[in-house]
């Protein structure tokens, strides 16, 4: 992780700007989903409770309904603006780091970049510079928005509702969503490792059976050649399927602390409601899916 972030600094460096108006377009996008469900929650809740107690003729339902449509289209809008100066950043951030890394090999002496011409050595290094689009765009701002919008639905819902229900809703998301996390991790290691080299063996492979056919079929080793590079994709498929079944295992155990914080945040609220520490019409603002 410590070299993941210093990548993420290092990309960060040159394109502070963009990428955090990306940053904040990020959480605004979050808060806004959070914002708009806990606004819907209510609204549903408070029309049924006019038309109940015979309140839905001068029931107001023309500031909320605005409200949610303004908040619909501005989570698509924000979202919009969010993908361009994220990609738009990070792909300028990628052109330096590619720049910065040709200029330091080229640097180097004429025996060490023999070495490093051998396949391998540049798959590897293809390979990785390919795959750092993923440190600001799916690890590090999203990790950074999400933390800033649950201090943000926490500050909220204790103001609004209750501090208690605030503090279970931030509890279980905080800790839940780690937990989560960190065991995904772990868990993902060794398929995401396997994978990664099953792809460099299928690269070097293939590049030795269309760079050197000729001479394969002369010595009777094409078919082999062949059934070596197709093995190596068939391992790297099954890393790949092995990796996409643990995200899916990921998502549902991320559901599963979502109902259980929404759960709690209900039964909390309703007691307290019970109780007549707040309104009845409060508790349905703590009803949030996970946030995205």
């Amino acid at each position: 992780m410590t070299a993941l972030w210093r990548i993420f600094t290092l990309m960060v460096q040159g394109e502070t700007k963009s990428l955090l108006r990306g940053l904040l377009l990020s959480a605004l996008v979050l808060m806004m989903g959070a914002a708009l469900l806990g606004l819907s929650g209510w609204f549903i809740t408070a029309a049924s409770a006019a038309g109940l107690i015979g309140a839905g003729a001068v029931f107001d339902v023309f500031r909320p309904s605005a409200m949610v449509r303004f908040l619909a289209i501005g989570r698509t809008a924000t979202r919009y603006g969010e993908r361009i100066l994220t990609h738009d950043a990070t792909l300028r951030a990628l052109t330096r780091l590619r720049v910065a890394l040709l200029s330091r090999v080229a640097a180097r002496s004429y025996d060490w970049l023999i070495r490093l011409r051998g396949a391998q050595a540049l798959n590897r290094i293809v390979a990785d510079v390919d795959a750092l689009d993923g440190v600001p765009l799916r690890l590090f701002l999203p990790l950074i928005a999400g933390a800033v919008t649950q201090i943000a639905a926490f500050a909220m819902i204790a103001w609004l509702v209750d501090l208690r229900v605030g503090l279970a809703i931030f509890g279980l998301f905080t800790i839940g969503g780690a937990g989560v996390m960190i065991w995904g991790i772990r868990r993902a290691q060794t398929s995401s490792k396997r994978m990664e080299m099953a792809a460099q063996a299928f690269r070097s492979r293939l590049i030795d059976l269309i760079t050197g056919r000729e001479d394969l079929a002369v010595y009777g080793q094409l078919t082999t050649q062949t059934e070596a590079t197709r093995a190596a994709e068939m391992r790297r498929q099954g890393a790949a399927t092995e990796t996409d079944h643990l995200e899916r295992q990921i998502g549902a155990a991320l559901m599963a602390v979502s109902a259980l914080a929404a759960a709690s945040a209900l039964w909390i609220g309703g007691h307290l409601a019970e109780m007549g520490e707040i309104s009845p019409l409060a508790p349905p603002l703590d009803f949030l899916p996970p946030l995205r």
